[in-house]
């Protein structure tokens, strides 16, 4: 199964995405779920890059994949690359819910941006 985590900043925009495991719908070359995780993973990390000059980390292995945020970003640079990460992550969640038993996908704000008990 790939797991996709995502965690957020105390402003709610995603600082850091990872993605691990594989979707076994499908062998190898014919899988359609690890496809569509390739191809929106991949896309968005070129764009971050060629198109907006960022150099986010990025960690790359056999079925496993993390992209964090560089920390700092000209204000126009943050709101373009919230907005590009937002997608990719609107197509993992939605490629996870039309296939539950090959995909997860968790999404964590930052523990300061969470209601604490009795407020």
């Amino acid at each position: 199964m790939i797991e996709v985590e995502v965690k957020r900043n105390n402003k709610s925009n995603p600082v850091f995405v990872e993605i691990k495991g594989h979707a076994l719908f499908a062998p190898y070359g014919s899988d359609i779920v690890c496809a569509a995780v390739s191809v929106l993973t991949q896309t968005i990390t070129f764009a971050l890059k060629d198109l907006l000059g960022l150099d986010p980390l990025l960690n790359k292995n056999e079925g496993y994949l993390s992209i964090a945020l560089p920390p700092e970003m000209e204000a126009e640079q943050e709101k373009n690359c919230y907005l590009l990460l937002e997608t990719m992550l609107l197509g993992l969640k939605e490629t996870a819910r039309s296939y539950p038993k090959n995909m997860s996908y968790k999404d964590y704000e930052a523990p300061e941006r969470r209601c604490k008990p009795g407020s």
